[in-house]
């Protein structure tokens, strides 16, 4: 299912009457709309309105005389803009945008419901996002902890919201080989194996694999895994203690909730991770021992898109190869972790 596009609205509680009127055209239109609505802790710009605005493909701010004068409205343009998310101003009113708006034309809307309807039509938004995209803005863990850290926090900002996306993960074993269970399980030693990690390292590895778990229960998920490379140079032990959590997780989804392709080489280290499109992860770089380092994070939607259909054309490709079809593939994939299984046993 195509994602929707979202719209922040941002507004003046003395406009709420026209913005209402908005809101309807918009979701009438196909898309998502977020506004002071859906939030819990009223219109301050606080760190609830915040995440809203990060997640928001378009800012579209409603520029009257009452909005013009209120400081927090100028500070959520400020923050728009500083995130590189495309800016598309309204008014029914003779205003010129001022301050950091003055580099946008706004849009006079019409009175007349048919030709509103036009000005906010969808098209409208998906050139302003595909046509004039804006470079995209990233923020970059530089280790494995903070790594896991940071798809923990993207991923829970977004469940916060009580919205959820299809996982797309390509890697190793995925996020799913690692335990959802306490870190003083036996599996947490087994799978590190004859070395030994500290505990803020699990709580932060166990805290990455329930954030996206929660997506993944709703939304599923589709992943690409590597198994070659996953277990090349570990001990058996932690080898087939990794692929075991994995298989736990397969056998607990349904296979209307994911589907899953199986590379084999011991060169590939890409990790890359989407959630629907809210964000995407990818790792640049590996030190041996040391995991990923220098991951880079986007909410960027022209971005995320893109890589969105690159990922389900090489997912599609590998299921072909192998003869594997959406419907078998997760019955497809444990069958040959058995496989793996049998020879390290």
């Amino acid at each position: 299912m195509e994602n929707k596009i979202r719209v922040f609205i941002s507004y003046s509680s003395e406009d709420q009457d026209l913005v209402e009127i908005l809101v309807k055209i918009l979701k009438e239109g196909g898309m998502k709309v977020l506004w002071r609505d859906n939030l819990r802790t009223g219109n301050k710009f606080g760190e609830e309105l915040k995440v809203y605005i990060e997640h928001a493909h378009v800012f579209m701010p409603v520029l009257t005389k009452s909005s013009s004068s209120r400081g927090w409205v100028h500070q959520e343009i400020g923050y728009a803009i500083g995130l590189h998310i495309p800016v598309f101003p309204v008014t029914t009113e003779e205003i010129e945008p001022e301050q950091m708006l003055k580099q946008f034309q706004a849009t006079k809307l019409s009175n007349d419901q048919a030709i509103l309807k036009k000005q906010l039509d969808i098209r409208e938004f998906k050139d302003l996002i595909e046509i004039k995209p804006k470079s995209a803005k990233y923020e970059r863990a530089a280790r494995v902890g903070e790594r896991a850290r940071m798809l923990e926090s993207y991923s829970q900002k977004v469940s916060l919201m009580k919205e959820f996306g299809l996982i797309r993960q390509k890697g190793g074993l995925s996020s799913f080989h690692i335990p959802g269970e306490w870190i003083g399980h036996r599996d947490w030693m087994d799978r590190y194996y004859p070395e030994s990690k500290s505990d803020d390292h699990k709580e932060l590895q166990r805290s990455e694999r329930l954030a996206l778990q929660k997506h993944a229960d709703q939304a599923g998920c589709r992943l690409i895994i590597n198994p070659a490379y996953a277990i090349n140079g570990r001990d058996n032990l932690a080898a087939i203690t990794r692929i075991n959590t994995l298989i736990r997780f397969l056998n607990s989804m349904s296979e209307s909730l994911i589907v899953i392709a199986i590379q084999n080489t011991e060169t590939n280290i890409e990790s890359l991770t989407m959630v629907g499109d809210w964000f995407l992860a990818e790792s640049v770089s590996f030190k041996k021992g040391d995991g990923f380092t220098s991951t880079f994070f986007t909410r960027n939607a022209t971005e995320i898109s893109k890589r969105i259909k690159d990922f389900d054309d090489e997912l599609n490709e590998l299921l072909e190869m192998r003869g594997w079809t959406a419907e078998n593939s997760r019955v497809k994939a444990i069958e040959e972790l058995k496989l793996i299984l049998n020879n390290l046993q």
